[in-house]
């Protein structure tokens, strides 16, 4: 469908708006009714007791139909008023006019509440067949309402008693006629260009209403009044539902106009069957509802299915212009049988063929055999597409990896297949959407190769470190003992206890014993981190007094450095700081930060350790104003073996495993780590342990205060030795 098509099928299925009449439009309408009435007058017969119906009950109708509900009582009012005045210049008495025009307003009234009864919008439609129903009983019950009036009438204005049937179905008859030739046109509907041209539409009008006046003339053929019927069918197929309305209107017109001057079947069979004059005029009007209800009811019909047709049509059309657009993807469509329907332009772009080598035939040959068959073999069907299809629909396996051949290359296709059921839920064909997934596929098998070799390095690297740390502590292991060994004969040598030593030999010694001694402190820290790597540490979980341990600690490495010129300060609470812990283990982390702290502080400066105590933790505090560490190397301070750039530039000794070990300690307390340092400033560590170890708190001994003092007690502030 081109894009104008599309264009004038939208304003195809346009609605048409609701019909609603202005204070002009509504006059006019009025004044219509009245010239109706007068009109209408000279197709009744002299004698008549049917009232003047046609068509002022249609027209008062609908023009009630279209009026807004606050206007409404002033048309009742005025249609009333016309309506009595027609009747009275007719020559009805006053109250026979008054009740004829009361039922006419009351059918009226009547057929409009129940075309708009439950419409949550307040309008009267006549858009499918449900409408058509709704206004067929509307204008039923408004018709038998409006009967019922006309009988209510003649019975309270003295007319024949006998003749009351009469009356209630003519009058019942007439107004029923009246409304099913004019209601709909004031009813919300939609429109439709016709299908046949503007020449064909003027045949059809001129044949209608040349075919009405060669039936309504003659009077010795009745049964030429059917030959109309056809015509309507006509108008329904190939016209709209609106011209279908006035080619009704134009009909009645006609044929009433006839009749009333004596031609045509309905009037000689009232004159020959000595008919009463309402009950030959009721022929008429049976003839025109016989008329509305064929017409009607198939033209609502047909626009219907243009619309639904038209809906179709655009649906398809934005359907193929999206399939059409995707060409990245390959939307392939089968018919039952597996010939191909529909091959998109990326289905071309994918399997490098065209859209007119494939349609109409079958899709295997976009595939090798051995495809085929690998598929087939998968779901137990035949190497055959439609079959392949079919088995993997009805067995749930709709996606899969298809590979294609374009020219010498393979492709990798992910293919989704699904069913195409129809409108009863029978099979129509398969819709197959393909996507060329062959650099994702690589670029997967690239990760995956990737990953494996980084897994295998990261095993080969978590292998290559545990056999260093096995190795480090094999060695160390093997070095404590000859270490123990060395300074045992060490201090037997400075003892005397082999001869009196020499000064160079003496000054030789000292060196021997310091050196052993560093030696036992890095054998010592090394085994201390193999057991925190393989989790094998066991603390000895006591109650303690903090100051004790920071005490033992400080004054240890203190009396080590006794040539160094600092000015070293202990600061300790007068009362007894108390916590559970493994006394050896923290004194090991303090030693390490105070060693650390006199270490990295030059002659002249000072060294601060103090404990605060807490409600639910304690803090031990190590500061010096020594040469500080810099920011960016801060993050790597726990790190095993790391050594700080001005540490290294100063060739100031150790191994880098002090605070890795401190941290160790603490965290195996529930404590935590933290240093604030800045170069020529200093470094201040801060250790905070809590009362209790978590993962003690089941077994760890009642805590209580220690029977021995603090050492350096006294006011709390031991200023030690430089």
């Amino acid at each position: 469908m081109s894009t104008t098509s599309a264009r004038r099928s939208r304003a195809r299925l346009a609605p048409a708006g609701p019909v609603t009449h202005g204070t002009p439009r509504r006059v006019l309408l009025l004044l219509a009714v009245l010239l109706g009435a007068l009109a209408g007058m000279q197709t009744v017969a002299a004698g008549s007791l049917t009232p003047t119906v046609w068509p002022p009950a249609g027209l008062a109708a609908g023009l009630y139909l279209t009026t807004p509900p606050r206007r409404r009582p002033h048309v009742v009012g005025a249609l009333l008023g016309l309506l009595v005045l027609a009747h009275l210049l007719d020559g009805a008495g006053g109250r026979v006019s008054l009740g004829l025009a009361v039922s006419t307003v009351l059918g009226a009234v009547v057929t409009e509440t129940l075309l708009v009864a439950r419409r949550p919008d307040g309008r009267a439609r006549l858009r499918d067949q449900g409408d058509v129903s709704r206004m067929i009983g509307a204008i039923a019950v408004g018709s038998a309402v409006a009967g019922a009036g006309w009988v209510a009438t003649l019975l309270l204005t003295g007319g024949p008693v006998e003749s009351t049937w009469r009356v209630a179905l003519a009058a019942a008859g007439a107004h029923a006629a009246a409304a099913v030739v004019l209601v709909p046109l004031f009813l919300d509907k939609l429109e439709f260009q016709a299908l046949a041209s503007t020449g064909e539409r003027a045949v059809q009008l001129a044949l209608t209403v040349g075919t009405t006046v060669a039936v309504f003339v003659p009077t010795d053929l009745p049964q030429l009044i059917f030959a109309v019927m056809p015509m309507f069918t006509w108008h329904a197929f190939r016209g709209s539902l609106r011209e279908s309305m006035v080619v009704l209107v134009v009909v009645a017109v006609v044929s009433t106009t006839l009749t009333t001057a004596g031609l045509g079947p309905v009037a000689a069979a009232g004159a020959l069957l000595d008919l009463p004059p309402e009950v030959s005029l009721g022929v008429l009007q049976l003839f025109l509802l016989d008329c509305g209800l064929i017409l009607l009811p198939l033209s609502v019909m047909v626009t219907q299915q243009r619309v639904a047709t038209a809906c179709a049509e655009q649906e398809r059309e934005t359907m193929i212009r999206l399939v059409d657009a995707a060409t990245g993807t390959a939307v392939v469509a089968t018919a039952a049988d597996g010939t191909v329907t529909l091959f998109n332009p990326g289905a071309a772009a994918v399997f490098g063929r065209r859209a007119d080598e494939v349609v109409g035939c079958r899709p295997d040959a976009l595939f090798t055999e051995a495809e085929l068959r690998r598929h087939a073999d998968a779901v137990g069907a035949a190497p055959v597409f439609a079959d392949i299809c079919r088995a993997s629909v009805a067995q749930g396996v709709r996606d899969a990896h298809w590979r294609v051949r374009r020219g010498e290359e393979e492709r990798i296709l992910r293919m989704t297949l699904t069913a195409v059921p129809d409108s009863v839920g029978g099979l129509t064909g398969y819709l197959a959407t393909a996507e060329d997934v062959t650099d994702r596929e690589r670029a997967h098998r690239s990760l995956l190769a990737t990953l494996e070799a980084e897994r295998e390095a990261v095993e080969r690297l978590s292998s290559l470190e545990r056999t260093k740390t096995e190795l480090v502590a094999t060695v160390s292991h093997e070095l404590r003992t000859p270490i123990t060994s060395i300074l045992g004969f060490a201090e037997v040598l400075e003892d005397g206890d082999v001869g009196e030593l020499t000064g160079p030999q003496r000054a030789v010694l000292t060196r021997i014993s310091s050196n052993s001694r560093r030696l036992s402190a890095l054998v010592e820290d090394l085994l201390m981190l193999s057991s925190v790597e393989e989790a094998t540490v066991r603390l000895q979980v006591e109650s303690l007094d903090l100051r004790d341990v920071v005490a033992r600690a400080a004054a240890a490495v203190v009396d080590c450095v006794p040539e160094r010129s600092l000015d070293v300060a202990l600061h300790l609470p007068p009362g007894p700081v108390v916590l559970g812990g493994d006394a050896g283990k923290l004194e090991r982390a303090v030693t390490n930060l105070v060693s650390n702290a006199l270490k990295f502080t030059p002659d002249g400066g000072a060294v601060t350790v103090a404990v605060e105590p807490g409600a639910d933790e304690h803090v031990v505090v190590v500061s010096d104003t020594g040469i500080g560490i810099a920011q960016e190397e801060q993050a790597h301070l726990f790190t095993r073996f790391f050594r700080s750039a001005e540490a290294n530039l100063r060739a100031i000794q150790g191994t880098g495993l002090g605070l890795s070990i401190v941290q160790a300690i603490v965290e195996l307390h529930g404590g935590r780590v933290g240093v604030d340092s800045a170069p020529g400033v200093g470094t201040t560590v801060t250790v905070v342990l809590p009362l209790v170890m978590p993962s003690v708190l089941s077994s760890a001994v009642p805590l209580g205060a220690p029977a021995s003092g603090p050492a350096g007690g006294g006011e709390g502030l031991a200023v030690l030795p430089a």
